[in-house]
């Protein structure tokens, strides 16, 4: 398996506040907080940003965007960097679970788990599956999505080899260019899950 790689993220500094507000994102927001579970979504996504995209203050809306309920299928949540997204939470019915309950889609680097691993999480975090054949033409082979409930997250990235596996399959993606998707970027959905002027 790979060694865990020194890769710099969650950078501290101010948020930019020189966007131009979209009433369209505005209403999504609004609806993203009015969802049973908005309390442990807003936890997991910054989380998630604070500790998996490389540098995400600086890089916002240039290797990376994040959106709610895209009009392209309504989803709670997508985050993308690069072309792809890289970690999304939606109803597990769309993606190989059951139900309208919501799950998250995270992709991890799949050279730091080998199959005993992959077994142990399996055994140890619950709801969690892994499906290698779901993935995008990256150029990242070892690309591996995982699925599970979203109260099993944070078991799920306590794990060292997952977290520095997200990490390098993220920082691999970001090397690949800019998004091609500046407008989908939801700002204020950024400024709600971090605070307007938040520093971390």
């Amino acid at each position: 398996m790979k060694s865990p790689l020194p890769y710099e993220f969650g950078t501290s500094g101010p948020w930019s506040t020189a966007y131009d507000s979209k009433p369209g994102h505005l209403s999504r927001l609004n609806r993203l907080t009015g969802l049973d579970e908005a309390i442990i979504i807003k936890k997991i996504c910054r989380h998630y940003i604070a500790n998996f995209i490389p540098s995400p203050v600086e890089n916002e809306d240039i290797y990376w965007i994040i959106s709610c309920f895209p009009s392209t299928d309504r989803s709670p949540i997508r985050i993308s960097i690069w072309f792809p997204e890289v970690f999304n939470i939606t109803p597990a019915h769309k993606y190989f679970g059951r139900g309208e309950k919501l799950q998250c889609m995270v992709f991890v680097h799949d050279a730091f788990l080998d199959d005993h691993a992959k077994m142990v999480l399996t055994q140890s975090v619950k709801g969690l599956f892994f499906v290698p054949g779901y993935r995008f033409r990256t150029g990242i082979p070892e690309q591996l999505a995982a699925f599970m409930p979203l109260d099993s997250y944070f078991d799920f990235v306590a794990d060292e080899a997952i977290f520095e596996g997200i990490r390098t399959h993220n920082y691999e993606l970001s090397l690949k260019g800019r998004t091609p998707f500046k407008k989908g970027h939801n700002y204020e959905l950024v400024r709600y899950l971090f605070g307007s002027n938040d520093e971390w």
